[in-house]
C-alpha cells in the first residue's frame, strides 16, 4: 500500500516519488497509471536480481517485460557497460514507447538514466531504487553518469525519471555497509538546509540504521522534499543545486583515488569528505568548531567510519588534487567547494586559494 507520494515539480517534467513498504508488487499498477507502453525492459544487477526482479515481472504480468541483469559494483558505470547495455536493449526491436526501469542502487540508476536519454533519443524510465542511498538521493532528481579513468560522473545528462518508487522492504536485504553509506546522504541533506531534521537524525538515527519502518520513512520522504525543492528550483545545477554535492568534492577524489574499488563506498567516502569540508570551512573561518564536534559524536555513536585511515586509504598529493580540480563543479580553474556555516546551512565558495587547498589536503589527508 502506497504510504507516501510526494511531487518533484519541473513543469511538464513534474513526477511522483513513491514511498511504502512493499510497493515492489506494486510496480504494474503504478505503471499503468503513468501510461501504455508498448514494451518494458527491467534493468537489474546480479545481487538485486535474485530478490526483487521475479516480483516485478510478475506484478507487470500484462505486459510485455524483457530483463538484463549486469554485475554489481561501482565498476558497471562504465562506457563498456553502456556499450553493452544499449546493444542489449535494441536487440529486444525496442520503439519511442518501450519503458526502461532502473531496479537498483545508484549504479543501475545512474546507468539506466543515461542510456534512456542516449537510445533513440529518449525513452521514458522509472527509477526503483533498492538502496537507502539511492531512494534518498541518486534516484531523484535526474542526474544521470558514467565514470572515467579521469574521475567519477564525469560523462552524464540530466534525464528526469518519469517515477521514482521507493520500497521500504527492498532495505532490509541490504548488508549495514551499505545502510551506513547511505545514511552519509541523509546527514547531508540536514547540514546543507535542514537543522530541525539534523537534531532530529541525532535522536533517530540508529533507528533508522536498524530500519525502523517509521523512521527509514520519514528520513526517506524528508530527504527528497528537501532535494525536490532544490531540484525544482535549479534543475541543472546553474546555482543552488550545487548545495547538494557537500562532501563530493573530497569523496569522489577518494572513490577515484581507489579506482571504484569496493575498498571503499561511495557513501562511505562522501561521509569523509563531509567532514573535510566542515574542517576546511573552519580552517576559511566560515563557521564554528562545534559543528564539528556535534557531527563527529554523532557519527561516532552509530559507528560511522569517517577517516580515511579506517579504510587504509593513503592519496599522492598532486594526484589528489588534480582529481579535486576535475570536479564538475570547477570553474575557470576554481573549484566550488560546498561548505558549512552553521547546521542547515550550506554555502557555495569558491574563493579557496591553491597554498591553502594545498596544505590543507597534506594536512588532513596525506599525513593522517
Amino acid at each position: 500500500m502506497i504510504k507516501k507520494k510526494i511531487i518533484v515539480k519541473l513543469g511538464k517534467r513534474s513526477y511522483p516519488i513513491f514511498i511504502g513498504e512493499n510497493l515492489t508488487f506494486e510496480v504494474g499498477k503504478i505503471v499503468e497509471s503513468l501510461g501504455e507502453y508498448s514494451k518494458i525492459i527491467i534493468v537489474t544487477d546480479n545481487n538485486v536480481s535474485k530478490y526483487y526482479l521475479q516480483e516485478l515481472k510478475n506484478s507487470l504480468k500484462s505486459k510485455k517485460v524483457e530483463s538484463v541483469v549486469l554485475p554489481s559494483g561501482e565498476k558497471t558505470k562504465s562506457f563498456y557497460y553502456l556499450e553493452l547495455l544499449s546493444n542489449k536493449i535494441l536487440s529486444f526491436q525496442i520503439d519511442r514507447n518501450t519503458l526502461l526501469i532502473a531496479l537498483g542502487g545508484g549504479v543501475i540508476g545512474d546507468l539506466v538514466g543515461l542510456l534512456s536519454s542516449l537510445i533513440l533519443r529518449g525513452l521514458p524510465f522509472i527509477q526503483v531504487p533498492t538502496t537507502l542511498l539511492a531512494q534518498v538521493d541518486s534516484a531523484v532528481g535526474g542526474k544521470t553518469a558514467i565514470n572515467t579513468k579521469y574521475g567519477k560522473n564525469l560523462v552524464g545528462t540530466f534525464k528526469q525519471p518519469i517515477a521514482v518508487i521507493s520500497s521500504l522492504n527492498t532495505l532490509r536485504t541490504l548488508k549495514k555497509r551499505e545502510l551506513t553509506s547511505g545514511y552519509a546522504e541523509v546527514i547531508k541533506y540536514a547540514l546543507i538546509a535542514d537543522k530541525k531534521f539534523f537534531n532530529w537524525l541525532i535522536i533517530n538515527g540508529k533507528n533508522i540504521i536498524d530500519l525502523h519502518p517509521n523512521a527509514c520513512s520519514h528520513a526517506i520522504k524528508t530527504s527528497c522534499l528537501i532535494k525536490a525543492k532544490i531540484v525544482s528550483k535549479d534543475e541543472k545545477e546553474s546555482g543552488i543545486r550545487a548545495l547538494l554535492n557537500l562532501g563530493h568534492t573530497f569523496g569522489h577524489a577518494i572513490e577515484s583515488t581507489n579506482k571504484f574499488s569496493n575498498k571503499i563506498l561511495h557513501g562511505e567516502a562522501v561521509l569523509i569528505g563531509i567532514i573535510l569540508a566542515i574542517k576546511l570551512s573552519i580552517k576559511l573561518n566560515l563557521c564554528k568548531l562545534d559543528v564539528l564536534d556535534k557531527c563527529q559524536k554523532h557519527f561516532e555513536k552509530l559507528n560511522l567510519q569517517y577517516n580515511l585511515r579506517d579504510f587504509k586509504i593513503k592519496p599522492e598529493l598532486n594526484n589528489f588534487l588534480e582529481l579535486l580540480k576535475f570536479d564538475k563543479k570547477t570553474k575557470n580553474g576554481n573549484i566550488n567547494f560546498i561548505l558549512i556555516r552553521n547546521i542547515g546551512e550550506g554555502i557555495i565558495y569558491d574563493s579557496v586559494k591553491n597554498d591553502i587547498l594545498s596544505n590543507f589536503v597534506n594536512k588532513e589527508i596525506i599525513n593522517r
